[in-house]
């Protein structure tokens, strides 16, 4: 695990979208072709893979996938 940007003085009720674009208007980058991995929470947009609103995922099924 590597923290790669660190943005600290929000409230813990803030919502992950809100913090995510005040970052990206200020001074968060994202490298043209990468991508992060973020949760439900945030925007779909063409920075970040979030999971499919309304898809339960589990585990034994990525395991049974062979994907690892």
């Amino acid at each position: 695990m590597h923290f790669c940007y660190i943005l600290s003085g929000w409230e813990g009720s803030a919502s992950d979208g809100g913090v995510y674009h005040d970052a990206r208007v200020h001074d968060l980058s994202i490298p043209e072709g990468k991508n992060y991995l973020a949760d439900a929470g945030y925007p779909l947009c063409d920075a970040l893979l979030v999971p499919f609103r309304g898809v339960r995922y589990h585990l034994r099924e990525w395991e049974k996938s062979g994907l690892r």
